[in-house]
C-alpha cells in the first residue's frame, strides 16, 4: 500500500514539467530517525513512523512502515492521528465471538 503511494506521488510530480532541478525528485537529502517510533493513519491505514527527512519535491517526508511491512517515504502533511501510544495491526479476528481459553 505504501510503496503504491510513493510511487503514484512520483509519478504525479515527475509529470509537471516545472520540477526540475539538480536531484532526482524523490533523493532524500536529509535522514533523522526517531529514538522511538510514532504511530498514525496514511489514508486510513494504521502506520508505524519511524523517522523523517527531506526528499526532492516533498520534504518534508515521514518514514512509514505499514502492518505488511512495506516501507516508504511519505509526505508529512498525509499522515494523521499521530501518537506515540502504539497500537496492533489487526489480522484476522473472532468474527464477534469471545475467543476461547485453550484447555490444559
Amino acid at each position: 500500500m505504501l510503496l503504491a503511494l510513493a510511487k503514484k506521488l512520483r509519478a504525479e510530480l515527475k509529470a509537471n514539467p516545472d520540477t526540475t532541478g539538480p536531484l532526482p525528485i524523490g533523493s532524500l537529502t536529509v535522514i533523522e530517525l526517531y529514538q522511538m517510533p510514532r504511530y498514525g493513519e496514511v489514508d486510513g491505514h494504521l502506520v508505524r513512523l519511524d523517522g523523517e527527512g527531506n526528499m526532492v519535491g516533498f520534504s518534508p517526508v515521514t518514514k512509514c512502515v505499514d502492518a505488511q511491512g512495506e516501507t516508504a517515504w511519505i509526505p508529512t502533511e498525509r499522515i494523521t492521528n499521530i501518537t506515540l501510544e502504539p497500537f496492533t495491526f489487526v489480522t484476522g479476528g473472532t468474527r464477534g465471538r469471545t475467543p476461547k481459553t485453550p484447555t490444559k
